[in-house]
């Protein structure tokens, strides 16, 4: 659920700004699997992930998958405008 709880926001601050909004997660079973394994799938190696060749871009997942009446185009520019305007950027 997407909150505006002005308490919440302020305990999430991070160099003095604040989120505009916040999701709230209700987990209703979670699993757990060997420790491990985010240190198995080497995800912080990014020399050995597989290749990415052929998968759409961000913009067109988005619009695909919501079934948006919004151009790729479109929608890549909009996040790419996001990408730039991030909350937490240094």
């Amino acid at each position: 659920m997407v909150v505006k709880d002005g308490s919440l926001l302020e305990s999430m601050a991070v160099g003095g700004k604040v989120p505009s909004l916040a999701l709230v997660v209700h987990v209703h079973e979670a699993m757990f699997h060997c420790g491990k394994a985010m240190i198995r799938s080497h995800m912080w190696e990014p020399d050995l992930w597989g290749a990415v060749d052929g998968l759409p871009t961000y913009g067109r997942a988005l619009v695909d998958h919501g079934q948006l009446d919004r151009s790729v185009e479109d929608m890549e520019q909009a996040t790419d405008l996001n990408e730039k305007n991030r909350l937490y950027d240094e």
